[in-house]
């Protein structure tokens, strides 16, 4: 059976990653530093001579945007399958999208993260509090 190698790439700089708001399912195309920060990855990898056969990225516009690139340097595109899918995006922060990093690290993940712990006769109950 041949050996799978998995490569995963994060998508480029994008304007929102520059502001330091979270993007979630918001969707900002990427910088011109994001664009060369990418087109540097692509020609590195086609350097590296190692075979590509498939590839994958979420529905997003900055995952598309970044796929694109490396085929592109790859000389790859329109020669090997690309698919992408939304089973693949980055997590929905539902109304924090595009909210400032302080924003959400202060006001939702604390929220998740938070358990209460109580005791009974069965043991400890944990509960997510809302």
């Amino acid at each position: 059976m041949a050996e799978t190698k998995l490569f995963i790439i994060r998508h480029g700089k994008t304007m929102f990653n520059t502001i330091g708001r979270a993007q979630g399912w918001s969707d900002t195309p990427l910088t011109a530093k994001g664009e060369r920060g990418i087109r540097e990855l692509g020609i590195g990898l086609r350097e590296s001579g190692l075979p590509f056969v498939r590839a994958f990225s979420s529905d997003s516009g900055r995952t598309i945007q970044t796929m694109g690139i490396i085929l592109e340097e790859l000389g790859l595109t329109g020669q090997i399958p690309y698919r992408y899918d939304k089973r693949i995006r980055e997590w929905c922060f539902g109304s924090f999208d595009g909210a400032y990093g302080g924003e959400l690290f202060h006001g939702v993940i604390p929220r998740v993260l938070k358990r209460i712990i109580t005791r009974n006769s069965v043991g400890l109950i944990w509960r997510m509090a809302w």
